[in-house]
């Protein structure tokens, strides 16, 4: 090896700009909130709430929601720019070949009249990498192509989010549906036993107008709770991607299982969310560009190499006489204003701060969703026992009252309270098992899909 050849190698091996180095934010050992018996989960996390339908609707999502297949293009686009980052890494060829018939300017000193010119060439065009700005703009690229693919798998996972939640909403929907229209029966039931009896002149007109005021309210209550899960219905079309005029979900009152919480949570695991690995990702690529400003200050070497044939006839075109080369370095120097350089490094830095602090920013309420569920779903569980232990009371107290006004002891007021009080609590009770599985889909978004490690 030539001893000039040296300097050469030593610059290409050299990058300027910062190195980058991996934030550090410290984190707690564990939750907060954390203290559940439960093994980890197996599988895909929706699994847990065994449920067929879920199951099916999330793997439609994935073929056929606008979201996914948005976020999926968006990543596609970040490959392809890292694509075009690596082909700067090595030589540019292109050709070229014309055949034009040409007259130059008389009053020049190069006047041939008119004449025809025949050409076919390569054109070799390769930039030595001095001060690293090629691989700057392909470490830029490539952090930016790791975000998008970690943006891509946040934006499926909050998806899936989004789907699991309409859809428990509507099946716990559908189970308070299955409880009014039970309701419906008796309070209809009801009434018609109360005309009978007010026409023999066994009770009262203020019993039977109030049996007809319990039996209409509960048929209120049914239709706007068709119309909510009609709602529900229509966010889980949109979210799939389908026309909501053409969806449908058959109505089924077995309501979902209750994923069981983990045990222990370390806090670490927070970093495995695709939305924090995506913001830690921009923080590289903007510390990429730090260097990939400065290199744009420095002289760029490119090495151009021209070969082929040219001719004033096209028999000749192909001769040995006809053949036409050059090939040597090229060094261009940037046009440097007074101050750019300063500024244009202090705005990258700036970049590079904003995304650090994003970053942090993603991280800290990252802890708090997850804190957030955590604890909802602890407390949760205890008000879902006293709700079951009220509503069980409730129902007891009912059939009680029922059976004494059947025989007379009291009236029907204190019955349709009864009923009324053990009817809340059933939903009550509904209510708060559909807030418990909310919070454990936003558990398990939380933590990134799962809370194993």
């Amino acid at each position: 090896m030539r001893p000039y050849f040296l300097p050469t190698l030593f610059l290409a091996s050299c990058a300027v700009g910062p190195d980058y180095r991996e934030p550090e934010e410290k984190l707690g050992a564990a939750f907060k909130n954390a203290g559940f018996e439960a093994p980890a989960p197996e599988g895909d996390w929706w699994a847990l709430f065994k449920d067929a339908e879920l199951t099916r609707l999330m793997k439609e999502a994935d073929r056929s929601s606008p979201t996914a297949l948005a976020a999926l293009a968006r990543y596609d686009q970040a490959r392809a720019s890292l694509g075009l980052a690596r082909a700067d890494a090595f030589p540019s060829i292109t050709g070229d070949a014309y055949a034009r018939r040409q007259r130059d300017s008389g009053n020049t000193n190069f006047s041939a009249g008119t004449y025809n010119d025949y050409r076919t060439a390569l054109n070799l065009s390769w930039e030595v990498d001095l001060w690293g700005r090629v691989r700057r703009e392909i470490g830029a690229a490539k952090a930016d192509e790791n975000a998008a693919r970690f943006d891509c798998e946040a934006a499926r996972l909050s998806l899936r989010g989004e789907i699991a939640r309409a859809y428990l909403s509507l099946r716990f929907a559908d189970a308070e549906i299955v409880l009014l229209e039970d309701t419906v029966k008796l309070r209809a039931e009801a009434e018609r036993l109360m005309e009978i009896r007010m026409d023999g002149g066994a009770s009262s007109r203020i019993d039977h107008d109030r049996a007809v005021t319990e039996y209409e309210s509960v048929k209120a209550e049914l239709a706007q709770l068709r119309a909510q899960r009609g709602r529900y219905e229509n966010a889980v079309a949109a979210l799939l991607g389908t026309s909501a005029s053409d969806y449908s979900v058959a109505p089924n009152g077995r309501r979902p299982s209750l994923p069981h919480l983990p045990a222990g949570v370390p806090s670490d695991l927070l970093r495995r969310r695709p939305d924090i690995a995506a913001a830690e990702r921009k923080i590289a690529a903007a510390n990429e560009r730090i260097g990939l400003t400065l290199a744009s200050y420095y002289p760029r070497l490119t090495l151009t190499g021209i070969g082929g044939a040219q001719s004033l006839n096209a028999t000749d075109l192909f001769n040995p006489g006809s053949e036409l080369w050059k090939l040597g370095p090229e060094v261009t120097l940037p046009t440097v204003g007074f101050g750019s350089i300063r500024g244009n490094k202090d705005r990258a830095v700036a970049v590079e701060k904003e995304a650090l602090e994003n970053y942090r920013d993603t991280l800290f309420r990252a802890v708090q969703e997850t804190e957030d569920s955590l604890g909802d779903s602890r407390h949760l569980a205890d008000a879902a026992a006293s709700r079951e232990r009220g509503a069980s009371s409730a129902e007891s107290a009912a059939k009680l009252t029922r059976e004494r006004y059947l025989g007379g002891v009291t009236d029907y007021f204190e019955l349709v309270d009864a009923e009324r009080t053990a009817l809340f609590e059933k939903r009550a009770a509904l209510t708060i098992d559909l807030a418990r599985a909310l919070a454990a889909t936003r558990l398990i978004q939380s933590l990134g899909g799962g809370w194993s490690g």
